[in-house]
């Protein structure tokens, strides 16, 4: 078994789609943890809503590629469909960390994106809504965080345990 950091975002119903995505989680990785809720303001775009973002450690015998098409067929069952790259969104699913294992490059099968996975995830150590979260779970990143500044991030009373 494998343990694996995902992120999670939402800003289109957040608090509703992550309770129904942690639910859907919950299903296939029973012992599932969540951090607590953030909520930070959308980055690399206008005009849009507040994100509610949260980090989950899970234990998977998948393959990181089994594991990244998991997360995809949630984020399609739960309406993911951004109008454009960095745009709204009813759920964001990504792997942060996959044990010590390391990805380059993984083309997406997303149709209309050309994202590709990159394990560990590229942009985490510059996002204080993933490593507030992630220190949470694993306060080995604590160092990280205290290196990031780029944005605020307010924790929540929301909860998706």
């Amino acid at each position: 078994m494998t343990n694996c950091y995902i992120g999670i975002g939402s800003n289109i119903n957040p608090e509703e789609n992550l309770k129904a995505c942690a639910k859907m989680l919950r299903a296939d990785y029973p012992g599932i943890t969540f951090s607590s809720v953030y909520r930070t303001a959308a980055r690399d775009a206008v005009d849009q809503e507040d994100f509610l973002n949260a980090v989950a450690k899970i234990e998977t015998d998948e393959t990181a590629e089994e594991l990244y098409e998991t997360l995809k067929a949630i984020e399609k069952e739960l309406g993911k469909d951004p109008p454009y790259p960095k745009g709204p969104r009813t759920i964001d699913l990504d792997i942060l960390l996959y044990g010590n294992f390391q990805l380059s490059a993984l083309p997406s099968r997303q149709a209309g994106f050309s994202f590709q996975l990159v394990i560990p995830h590229p942009r985490m150590l510059e996002r204080r809504f993933v490593l507030e979260p992630l220190c949470e779970l694993d306060p080995s990143w604590e160092e990280a965080l205290k290196k990031t500044r780029d944005q605020e991030c307010k924790k929540t009373g929301i909860s998706i345990s």
